[in-house]
């Protein structure tokens, strides 16, 4: 979940780092800290926050 947090916290407040750069970061970060899916998961969760925040409205 604080990897989850922390991937939304740079998309939000750091607009330089590129976010497919932010999402891989995070995915090796769940992988080597938890389980080999948890890449996967970290990958689908941010990855949907990401088109929501970027979604014209």
């Amino acid at each position: 979940m604080l990897l989850m947090e922390m991937g939304v916290c740079e998309f939000l407040y750091f607009p330089t780092i590129p976010t497919k750069v932010t999402i891989n970061e995070y995915i090796d970060l769940a992988k080597a800290y938890s389980t080999p899916q948890s890449g996967q998961f970290v990958n689908g969760i941010l990855d949907n926050i990401l088109k929501d925040l970027t979604r014209p409205t």
